[in-house]
């Protein structure tokens, strides 16, 4: 019995001085604190993680992992992740979490401010703002809004109104090309709303209704929407013969123009209101790299057979 006793206890102190040398110091990391990245137009350069470390040691002697990855994009160890790829949109000033991780699993960041330049020298990011009329003429004093926020709650909110005829907005500046934002780009003109708006859109309102001339596309029918609520009924031709006849002066939400993105593709023509289609564009922090086209096309309410002045 002595004998067991003397056994349990002999494995209970091995196993305890086993535990006691496990490591848990994580690694010595120290980063540079600017690194600048040359983009050769018209493409796109990727960046490894050494190059932005100025050293790492671990108490091992040997360093298992690094990884690497633009700042708000993810958490944790950026598995499999020893580089980033910048482009021409991105342009500016940029953040990466960079990491190192020993052999049992301890780990340390640092975070590395990137300055990121076309190696031509032109000095901004391009980006594309427009907003045209389903045949393609420009929409001009509409307004852009983009916004966003990152993981550190940092945010930035930029206005700018589209130029005249052309519909275009050329340049938002450094922030929305950043990584790590949840942004949005959403298009607005609530101006004349009786811009376009005549009998002859009523009387081809009233002929889809009764199904005696179908309109023939999606953007037509979402015009046809006068009181935004998802359908096409007898009340919208009320509501813009109220507003024809100056008994109103302004259309349900105050608005008098829908924009929806131009890529977005209807999953059916004929009901567009099925699914809710978007009416903004939306760029979450992981998308890599950030866009930097924002292209929409407008409708102005009531007006189904595109006559509005775009310009006005």
């Amino acid at each position: 019995m002595n004998r067991c006793i003397f056994l349990f206890l002999a494995l209970f102190l091995f196993s305890g001085s086993l535990f006691s040398q496990v490591d848990t110091v994580p690694p010595v990391l120290v980063c540079k604190s600017l690194v600048t990245i040359m983009i050769p137009p018209p493409c796109c350069v990727s960046v490894k993680v050494n190059e932005f470390i100025d050293s790492v040691f671990d108490n091992s002697g040997t360093i298992v992992d690094l990884g690497v990855r633009k700042t708000c994009t993810g958490a944790g160890f950026p598995e499999n992740k020893t580089s980033v790829k910048y482009y021409e949109s991105e342009w500016g000033t940029q953040y990466v979490d960079v990491w190192a991780r020993d052999k049992t699993g301890n780990t340390s960041s640092c975070m590395v401010k990137a300055f990121v330049e076309d190696a031509s020298g032109s000095v901004d990011p391009f980006f594309s703002v427009r907003t045209r009329t389903p045949d393609a003429m420009g929409i001009c004093n509409t307004k852009i809004v983009a916004s966003g926020v990152n993981c550190f709650s940092d945010s930035f909110s930029l206005t700018q109104f589209t130029s005249c005829p052309l519909g275009e907005w050329g340049q938002f500046g450094a922030l929305l090309n950043a990584s790590g934002y949840e942004s949005t780009v959403t298009p607005s003109k609530n101006i004349n709303p009786q811009n376009g708006v005549t009998s002859y859109d009523l009387v081809q309102i009233q002929k889809h209704i009764l199904g005696q001339q179908l309109l023939d596309s999606p953007y037509r029918i979402i015009a046809a929407d006068a009181s935004q609520d998802g359908k096409v009924t007898a009340y919208d031709i009320v509501l813009l013969r109220k507003l024809i006849l100056g008994y109103i002066n302004e259309l349900p939400n105050g608005r008098s123009w829908r924009f929806i993105p131009e890529d977005y593709t209807f999953p059916n023509s004929a009901n567009p209101f099925l699914p809710s289609f978007p009416e903004r564009i939306e760029i979450s922090n992981t998308t890599d790299p950030p866009p930097n086209i924002f292209h929409f096309i407008g409708l102005k309410i009531g007006d189904v057979d595109y006559s509005a002045d775009p310009n006005q």
